[in-house]
């Protein structure tokens, strides 16, 4: 069986992204191995912006159904003044400030921690958990109030990036993923990641050549969707270049800090976000005390209605794209452990 049968085989739900939405998310791995692959469906889904339909896709390899998520509103609040108080005590107040203070201090956290690097033949485990309303369909109207689904993918990478492996309904598949050769960003497996600069700047120029983009403001959003797919895809990054990558996102334009707080498995997130397309933010969440990696999410900022060939979806002001949360990552000896 060839991988793209394996991966057909694989993706029962959710319905495929459009042909826009493969091209938009074309650099995440997991996405590209699903949207290879799919069932046949009576009509097509229409374009989800990129951090939505990269989780989507991602989620699409999840065997398990659990529990929803919590958003806790207005973390920080108003001073007697008005003015909007500090999500971090001690920083300042000014969103974009906080922000970058936030992912200098992530990377301080990583630049410090202990760190191993895998053995060849190694592979990285990470398990994920994704909750989402799912890819609307044509005609639909998603709100703050739509049923969200949870799905749990473990998925196992080997360092050299040539093998993916995971479970669906209980059955063990290793897999050749599709980018293993094409030299995609965010790249697959520890070696060609560990091979990437360690100067924000030259990491930011590396990606800009990497992606497709229309316009500065287009560039900026694959950027910062990139840089926040190699956090999320690789249970293990060198210390400096995980420093590195929250040096770089400091640097992207109209990154800010969102004054309100996600719930991650009990837990406050800071949420590091860019606004892409003018009405979904995209967050990379990070724990409140160590600046550690929890997940991602994507939540509409206002009301937006997306169009296609086919006809038109609408998504309501406060709607959930997608929630990821890292429940688990580390390295094993093969395929099929966990750490």
């Amino acid at each position: 069986m060839d991988d793209l049968t394996t991966l057909r085989d694989a993706w029962d739900r959710p319905a495929p992204p459009s042909a826009a939405a493969h091209a938009a998310a074309r650099a995440a791995l997991l996405e590209r191995a699903s949207a290879r692959g799919t069932a046949p469906v009576a009509r097509r889904r229409l374009r989800l912006p990129r951090m939505g339909v990269r989780l989507a896709a991602v989620g699409a390899l999840a065997v398990t159904i659990a529990a929803g998520v919590t958003v806790v509103q207005n973390l920080g609040g108003t001073d007697k003044n008005g003015h909007p108080r500090p999500v971090v005590p001690g920083l300042p107040g000014g969103s974009v400030a906080d922000a970058q203070t936030v992912l200098y201090k992530a990377a301080e956290r990583a630049q410090g921690r202990a760190f191993t690097p895998p053995r060849p033949g190694q592979w990285s485990y990470t398990e994920t958990r994704y909750t989402s309303p799912g890819n609307p369909e044509i005609g639909a109207v998603q709100t703050p109030q739509s049923p969200l689904k949870t799905r749990v993918d473990r998925l196992w990478i080997r360092s050299d990036g040539r093998k993916i492996a995971f479970y669906r309904n209980g059955r063990f598949t290793i897999s050749q993923p599709i980018t293993s050769q094409t030299g995609s960003m965010p790249p697959d497996g520890y070696a060609a990641s560990a091979a990437l600069p360690r100067d924000p700047d030259a990491l930011l120029a590396l990606v800009a050549k990497k992606v497709p983009h229309a316009t500065e403001a287009e560039r900026q959003d694959n950027t910062f969707d990139i840089l926040g797919g190699l956090l999320n895809k690789n249970a293990v990054l060198p210390p400096q270049l995980e420093a590195t990558v929250y040096r770089a996102l400091a640097k992207i334009p109209d990154v800010t800090l969102n004054r309100e707080a996600v719930d991650v498995e009990g837990r406050p997130a800071l949420a590091v976000s860019r606004v892409i397309e003018g009405w979904l933010r995209q967050e990379i969440l990070l724990d409140r005390k160590t600046y550690a990696l929890l997940g991602e999410r994507s939540i509409a900022v206002k009301d937006h209605t997306g169009k296609g060939d086919d006809g038109s979806w609408a998504i309501k002001k406060g709607t959930i794209g997608v929630l990821s949360v890292r429940l688990a990552a580390g390295i094993v000896d093969k395929p099929g452990q966990r750490p």
